[in-house]
């Protein structure tokens, strides 16, 4: 049987510049900006300031879409929806030593895993278990393949989790199809509102991704397109089919084709490389 300290939530730490919130314990410390000292040697801290109760909402209602085996916890994947900028695993660490980090956390994972005589089977559940410490820096790190310590199945799935974040994050389902029907997009009929989910999603990214030429590419065209339109009236008729929706759709890595579309697009595309080509078409 696996055991493990673990929340009914991400119940974690963020704070800002305006303060820090007094501390709650569970596993792993998150946070943004300055980060008061841990409160225990061998659990990290984990604190929810009173003016952060939108993060702690959208923490709640995300949970469902990460599902874990029971006695492990994927609290930094749910953060990260609400909070790609929350910091726990990587914290004071350089890159290579995050992906140092990443590859000791999933090791023992798996061998927790296996010595719960289940070893890792690659359903969701395991997926979500293993990397369920790593905030989105972390991620990036096992995405990238950062110091070569990551295999090609790893790096697939830190990838489409970070997806999934940025889709739940702007209002686009992703997670296990018997949730689906407890969804309820946010921006429905929204697309400014979509498309600001998106640029603040992006606004905090990991340190990495921002570094990347596509990243900068994608924000200033979405940026753009919303001061383009801010103050004005979007066309109600329109704002399901307009700019933002599909703007804020190929920011949040969202799929729109149909199955076979997908599949072929699974074999012989990479994903990122088309959302840019279509980013680029679109800001033309």
């Amino acid at each position: 049987m696996i055991t493990g300290s673990t929340s009914s939530y991400a119940m974690s730490t963020y704070s800002s510049s305006a303060g820090v919130a007094s501390a709650t314990e569970s596993q792993g410390r998150v946070t943004q900006g300055r980060s008061q000292p841990a409160k225990t040697q061998n659990t990290d801290s984990v604190s929810l300031s009173d003016t952060s109760t939108d993060y702690s909402k959208s923490i709640k209602d995300n949970a469902p879409y990460f599902p874990v085996r029971p006695g492990m916890n994927a609290d930094a994947l749910v953060l990260g929806v609400a909070n790609p900028g929350a910091v726990s695993s990587s914290k004071d660490k350089t890159f290579s030593e995050v992906a140092a980090d990443a590859r000791k956390r999933m090791d023992e994972k798996y061998a927790l895993m296996k010595d719960s005589g289940t070893p890792y089977a690659g359903s969701d559940a395991d997926r979500n278990g293993l990397m369920g410490d790593l905030d989105r820096r972390s991620l990036n790190a096992v995405a990238t393949n950062e110091g070569g310590l990551f295999t090609a199945e790893e790096q697939a799935s830190a990838q489409a989790l970070m997806r999934q974040q940025g889709r739940l994050a702007t209002g686009y389902y992703s997670g296990p199809a018997d949730q689906q029907k407890n969804w309820k997009d946010p921006f429905a009929n929204d697309p400014y509102g979509r498309a600001k989910a998106a640029l603040d999603f992006m606004n905090n990214m990991s340190p990495e991704e921002k570094a990347k030429p596509e990243w900068l590419a994608q924000r200033l065209s979405l940026e753009a397109a919303l001061n383009q339109s801010q103050g004005s009236e979007l066309d109600p008729d329109k704002k399901k089919t307009g700019h933002f929706p599909n703007l804020a759709e190929i920011l949040s890595g969202a799929v729109t084709q149909s199955e076979e579309e997908q599949s072929s697009q699974s074999r012989f595309g990479d994903p990122s490389a088309q959302i840019l080509k279509k980013l680029e078409s679109q800001a033309s």
